[in-house]
């Protein structure tokens, strides 16, 4: 009876341990511990679809993970450097999308909304002030392009948050820059 009692306490103490440990990973990260840009992109997008529904654009301005007023693109995916949009991006901020690790740009489909929101992981820790440098270029051409065009897009693009964490760059244009600014912090 004595060895069934400590059988039976040694698997509750692996089970409890193995439960405890599961639950430990945190939201931003993926199983094998490391952060996911992926992640922290795809609950900015969840974010934008709420705010969109909220704002009463209907349930269907979010299909198939897709934002439907939004232009998505991936900067590492070897396609996007095809894409006149994404070639212009790069060229204007002065990147090399070999010095992203993982890069995504969303951005309103129409020009009348200035909404932009650039996620870039650095490929290593020399290139983030270099990113940080083309995000604050983006910037500046964003104030040329909205501060004689629409002076309510042109309020957004002054509230823009630029956002350092290790490798991890954010650029928010949006109504909300800060909700998008706490779900990066949050996963971060």
């Amino acid at each position: 009876m004595k060895n069934f009692l400590r059988l039976l306490t040694m698997a509750l103490v692996v089970f409890t341990l193995i439960g405890c440990n599961s639950g430990d990973n945190d939201e931003g990260e993926n199983q094998s511990g490391e952060i996911s840009l992926e992640e922290i992109f795809s609950s900015i997008k969840d974010q934008i679809a709420e705010d969109l529904q909220e704002a009463g654009l209907g349930e269907d301005v979010y299909v198939d993970g897709q934002l439907q007023m939004y232009i998505e693109t991936d900067l590492t995916d070897e396609t996007a450097t095809d894409d006149p949009l994404v070639e212009m991006l790069l060229e204007n901020m002065k990147i090399d999308s070999s010095q992203l690790a993982n890069g995504y740009v969303l951005q309103a489909a129409m020009n009348v909304n200035s909404d932009q929101i650039i996620l870039l992981e650095a490929a290593d820790e020399a290139e983030v002030a270099a990113l940080q440098e083309g995000l604050e270029r983006e910037l500046e051409n964003q104030h040329r392009i909205w501060e004689s065009y629409l002076p309510d897009q042109y309020e957004k693009v002054k509230n823009n948050i630029i956002k350092v964490d290790g490798l991890f760059i954010l650029y928010a244009t949006y109504d909300d820059a800060q909700k998008l600014e706490a779900i990066f912090d949050e996963h971060l």
